[in-house]
């Protein structure tokens, strides 16, 4: 009869071999059973990893859409600020020019240009404003505000009226400061860029554009509205009392009319708005839904694991309770 023997040496390597990849195995296991993440993804997925990795594609798109989202919708709230302040100060102000272009017991003359001139004032200071160090009504150019002071747009226009002889001579130069095509607005006060900046990428073929610029129509119309109550009470032009209350009156209806074209504008930006927030709450969907997805894909059965894990442990013990064993082993023992 015959019979194969392990030697000690061999038999030592080979418990030390099996003693390794338990500890192994047992650090493993208490890594998933605390985390409950797969450590090995590897192993867990059978080496298929393309449908984890288009999950995880797609929440690096999710999380560069919600960027964009988060973007535009404090954009689109700072826009809506500096609009609500442009409103606000040109229904005050036309209820002014008014009264002081009738000549009723409303505020005086310089009194009322005054008031115009600090609100065109705060309006080309909100029309300059700046997120995260954007000018908001700048277009693409982002260097610098699109509108240049109030002082500097003041001067401008004295200069371009410093030969009218009236009210309507005044207005006429006005109009063609602000209205003409390249002229002195588009050339020298409007300093932002002619096109406007791209628009937000939103996910799901969603984008919104956020397009309002200092020199859009509405807005040139107001500034000229402002502008023209502001020089009113000007004493470098040659005009009479009555022809200054007659640019105010005339700056106050225009001022009736102006304030449409801000309300449009807010209108239109509050559509843009609604789809920003309707974007924000899909990506957050999309975000929870691919995040539970990528937890199943990644995770483990924490039963499973305990009950590996207890059965490592329970293995190793043995492994070292017949180590014991064996080393208290001699031949005055076993004779």
């Amino acid at each position: 009869m015959s019979f194969h023997a392990i030697g000690d040496l061999a038999q030592f390597m080979t418990k030390r071999r099996h003693s390794a990849t338990l500890q192994l195995q047992i650090g493993r296991l208490s890594q998933e059973l605390s985390t409950g993440k797969a450590s090995d993804v590897t192993r867990s997925q059978n080496a298929s990893f393309g449908y984890l990795a288009d999950v995880e594609h797609q929440i690096v798109l999710n999380s560069a859409f919600n960027a964009a989202a988060k973007e535009a919708s404090i954009q689109a709230s700072a826009m809506q600020s500096v609009l609500d302040l442009v409103q606000t100060k040109v229904t005050e102000m036309s209820d002014t020019a008014l009264l002081a272009g009738h000549g009723l017991n409303g505020p005086a003359l310089a009194n009322a240009s005054a008031t115009a001139r600090g609100a065109l004032d705060s309006i080309v200071a909100a029309l300059n404003t700046s997120v995260a160090g954007r000018p908001v009504f700048g277009g693409t150019n982002l260097n610098r505000a699109p509108l240049v002071s109030s002082d500097d747009l003041i001067d401008a226009i004295i200069s371009t009226t410093s030969l009218a002889s009236d009210a309507a001579s005044v207005i006429a130069a006005i109009d063609n400061f602000f209205d003409t095509p390249g002229g002195d607005f588009d050339t020298n006060i409007y300093v932002g860029g002619d096109q406007d900046f791209s628009a937000f990428q939103l996910g799901a073929g969603e984008s919104v554009r956020l397009s309002i610029r200092a020199d859009d129509d509405a807005l040139k119309a107001v500034l000229k509205d402002m502008a023209i109550a502001a020089i009113a009470g000007d004493p470098s032009l040659s005009l009479s009392r009555d022809e200054r209350l007659s640019l105010l009156h005339t700056a106050g209806n225009a001022m009736m009319s102006s304030v449409d074209g801000v309300i449009q504008i807010r209108s239109d930006l509050g559509a843009a708005e609604a789809r920003i927030d309707q974007s924000v709450a899909r990506i957050g969907a999309e975000r929870s839904s691919l995040t539970i997805t990528q937890n199943e894909l990644t995770s483990v059965d924490l039963f499973e694991t305990a009950t590996a894990l207890e059965q490592a442990q329970l293995q190793l013990e043995t492994i070292y309770t017949l180590t014991a064993r064996t080393s208290r082993l001699n031949l005055a023992n076993f004779l």
